[in-house]
């Protein structure tokens, strides 16, 4: 969403909002995403965080930076028979069955899950030179769980 640039317009959208029950913090709507959105950072040679926690059932993004010189893998086993999408710039593929995501250095990629099931799934960068570049996602079923 473009900024408001007139005073006026944005008290216009404050008050819309404010009519509507619309929650409302320097002029912008807030709407609650149902995705979980969790940044991991790859370096050389680790992921950050690698321990990572989500719930079942709710729309999953994960956005995994490369800041690291070398290229970088992002294998889970938690995309095993899930359909997902990943994203990396202009970029879009989406299928069952992908199990490694490539990232170049200095790349960003965005994978979504819509539903994942409950469980605890390793990740992992699978370039025999990366060793120590793995983690753990624990995917909670009890929606009163801890937020992620």
């Amino acid at each position: 969403m473009t900024a408001m640039r007139f005073v006026t317009a944005g008290g216009l959208l404050a008050l819309a909002g404010w009519i509507a029950g619309i929650p409302i913090e320097s002029g912008r709507a807030l709407a609650e995403s149902p995705w979980q959105r969790i940044e991991i950072k790859a370096d050389e040679y680790s992921f950050t965080p690698n321990q990572i926690r989500a719930k079942a059932l709710r729309p999953l993004e994960l956005i995994v930076a490369n800041g690291g010189h070398e290229p970088h893998q992002f294998q889970s086993s938690l995309f095993r028979n899930q359909m997902i999408t990943v994203e990396f710039g202009e970029n879009t593929v989406r299928g069952k069955g992908i199990e490694i995501v490539n990232i170049a250095a200095g790349a960003t990629v965005r994978i979504k899950l819509l539903s994942p099931p409950a469980g605890e799934f390793d990740f992992q960068c699978r370039i025999p030179s990366h060793h120590g570049m793995d983690g753990v996602i624990r995917i909670d079923s009890d929606p009163n769980s801890a937020p992620p």
